[in-house]
């Protein structure tokens, strides 16, 4: 393959002396006209990433790209791509030090049309401890991505707890950005994954600060700095929308990820679990979607009233009232989807004439719950059947006719074994006339 490259310097001054591609490029928000994609690495020279579209064999370079570095000279950059045409493949190509590391990769980007059949990947609490304790940690194997990556989702929608930080890890700067970057580059099915096919996330207490950190972590801003220059998704721009939360389009399903810790209180029921500012943005999402689908994302379950864990159902003003502006206004299609509990499940319950679905996924790598011992098995919403309590991974897949739109929903086994199955009809998502 050949291609022109041109050189976008080094963001920042180098203090090492080896160059290396740590991890990626990896795909993050993908639409039919455009791509952000990340880079980890470190060079004592240049840099370079472009994009090849396959068809065409014209080269592009980023718009912008935008980066942090650690002490050490080791690089995090998202760099953004624009004009890109609707159902093309492009090669991502990336090489540091003149060509010497260099790794390429692709993705395609969304069709030119409002509807498509889809599937995706997602899950929840990644634990994985590289160095010497690996071999005896939790979570020690990777191999669960290895067959995320044989299913051929169109993406993965990672539900929080993505990396753990443990002990020292989220107490600085320095600390949070070693962890991330030897979870990308330490685990080989892991890394493959990420390069496979595009990624979206949203975090939880684990990747944000301590267990069940909230508004008051005093490093909340090094952690989101950290978190979005790791996963390039596409933020709200303005200032005011301080938080890790945005949305995405994909065709005729829109997700809205959502930030459980930024602007979480301690529980009480009339405490802010989401915060004023971001669900005046979500219900304003809402109302404008036209989505058949539309997902919302939260680290934390939204039904499961067990008083096990964390819950949005802690916070009642807001779980009241967003559901109820949900249901009063018949935002047709609304499923959560949330991670945290170690297990997977489905939640439903009928509000105000309205089928509310939590669909929980988890965990991707950490012990699964004892959940019988912890007394954390009851929940009076969980559909029978639909509980899986090893670490799996979960799939949707969005099939059918325009009268007739399906949601399947999948959990698998860490070895991609189909374990359960349920499907959720577009037509039943909302108020019974």
């Amino acid at each position: 393959m050949f291609l022109l490259l041109i050189s976008s310097s080094a963001i920042y001054s180098q203090k090492s002396t080896t160059s290396k591609i740590y991890a990626g490029p990896m795909a993050g928000s993908i639409t039919a006209k455009s791509a952000k994609v990340w880079l980890g690495f470190k060079t004592n020279g240049k840099q370079y990433l472009v994009l090849t579209d396959t068809t065409s064999k014209r080269v592009f370079f980023p718009s912008k790209m935008d980066g942090i570095a650690n002490k050490n000279g080791v690089q995090s950059v998202v760099a953004n791509f624009d004009n890109l045409e609707a159902d093309r493949t492009y090669f991502v190509y990336a090489t540091v030090e003149n060509g010497l590391n260099k790794v390429v990769t692709h993705f395609t980007t969304l069709k030119d049309t409002t509807e498509a059949d889809i599937s995706f990947a997602f899950g929840s609490c990644a634990l994985m401890q590289p160095g010497f304790w690996r071999g005896l940690a939790p979570g020690a194997s990777a191999s669960i991505f290895k067959h995320m990556q044989a299913q051929k989702p169109d993406f993965m929608l990672w539900l929080g707890d993505n990396v753990y930080y443990l002990l020292n890890d989220c107490k600085t700067y320095e600390n949070m950005f070693e962890r991330n970057m030897k979870m990308r580059s330490k685990f080989k099915y892991l890394k493959s994954f990420l390069t496979a096919v595009p990624q979206y996330a949203i975090w939880d207490d684990h990747d944000f600060g301590p267990n069940d950190a909230g508004k008051d972590w005093r490093l909340k801003d090094t952690a989101l700095n950290i978190f979005k220059h790791f996963w390039p998704n596409d933020y709200p721009a303005q200032e005011a929308f301080n938080g890790n939360y945005f949305s995405y389009r994909y065709y005729d399903s829109e997700f809205f990820m959502l930030d459980n810790r930024f602007f979480r209180e301690e529980p009480c029921d009339s405490c802010a679990f989401l915060g004023e500012t971001q669900l005046i943005w979500l219900k304003n999402k809402l109302m404008q979607s036209d989505a058949t689908f539309k997902f919302i994302a939260i680290g934390s379950q939204v039904l499961n009233a067990n008083g096990f864990g964390e819950s949005f159902d802690e916070y009642k003003k807001e779980q009241t009232g967003l559901i109820d502006f949900i249901t009063k206004n018949n935002i047709n299609g609304v499923v959560f989807l949330t991670g945290d509990k170690h297990y997977s499940e489905i939640c439903k319950r009928e509000i105000n004439g309205y089928p509310i679905y939590d669909i929980t996924c988890s965990p991707l790598t950490f012990p699964p719950l004892p959940r019988r011992l912890v007394g954390a098995y009851k929940n009076n919403d969980r559909m029978i059947g639909s509980d899986y309590a090893k670490k799996n991974f979960g799939k949707i897949a969005i099939t059918g006719s325009t009268e007739n739109r399906i949601c399947n929903v999948s959990f698998y086994s860490r070895k991609g074994k189909l374990k359960r199955n349920f499907s959720i009809p577009a037509s039943s998502l909302k108020i019974k006339e």
